[in-house]
């Protein structure tokens, strides 16, 4: 394969945590009684997005800044909590995917919009910190995706050209954030289906981990 490294997104691509996330954030909005409808649209405008990012929308919605951040942090332990009482959902194909581009010597980076603090835990929780060389994370940066600031601080201490880069993505606003960053992004779809924008922006859509895997092999 042609590539030298392989930037992971991780919420939705690695893992289903997102499925946990909607779990979580529907518990919690009937305990704290909130002032909204926690349907699935509604969730579905957050994937993608990092806490900061989405903390200024909620503030809005419930009318109180101080009882979204309440929300907000009760719902990442509640999302962890699930996880490590039930498992953690691994997306197909990931485990082959990884220990493959090991033996093909290539680099793994991790660029999630979730805290560091989340994705130290999914990332050891699932076995495979190994596989990484570094997380860029999204506490770490000033901008959120849609913006390629996260995927540019993955890039940069490589020190490989561009081109010899890919980007793994589910969601949206990383496929925007990747191609604005100037590198080539395939999307494994997960909660957000592939409209015209997501297709003229990647070099593919794939059903799953194991399906890159194999595209891999044919460069």
């Amino acid at each position: 394969m042609r590539k030298k490294a392989v930037i992971f997104d991780m919420d939705g691509l690695m893992f289903d945590t997102e499925t946990l996330g909607y779990q979580a954030q529907g518990e919690l909005a009937e305990e704290m009684d909130l002032p909204i409808a926690f349907d699935f649209d509604y969730y579905l405008k957050q994937v993608g997005r990092s806490d900061k990012d989405v903390m200024p929308e909620l503030a809005s919605d419930f009318g109180d800044a101080e009882l979204a951040e309440r929300f907000l942090k009760r719902m990442k332990e509640r999302q962890t909590g699930i996880a490590s009482e039930k498992g953690l959902p691994i997306k197909k194909g990931l485990y082959d995917l990884l220990a493959f581009l090991k033996e093909e010597g290539v680099i793994c980076v991790v660029a999630s919009s979730s805290r560091r603090k989340e994705v130290s835990f999914y990332l050891e929780l699932a076995d495979i910190s190994q596989y990484f060389r570094y997380q860029v994370c999204g506490d770490e940066v000033s901008f959120a995706k849609p913006n390629p600031e996260i995927f540019l601080s993955a890039w940069k201490p490589l020190g490989i050209p561009k081109e010899d880069c890919l980007i793994l993505e589910d969601s949206l606003n990383g496929i925007r954030a990747a191609y604005d960053a100037g590198i080539e992004v395939i999307m494994v779809p997960d909660l957000i289906v592939p409209d015209d924008e997501a297709k003229a922006k990647t070099i593919a859509i794939l059903p799953d981990l194991h399906a890159v895997m194999d595209w891999l092999k044919e460069k």
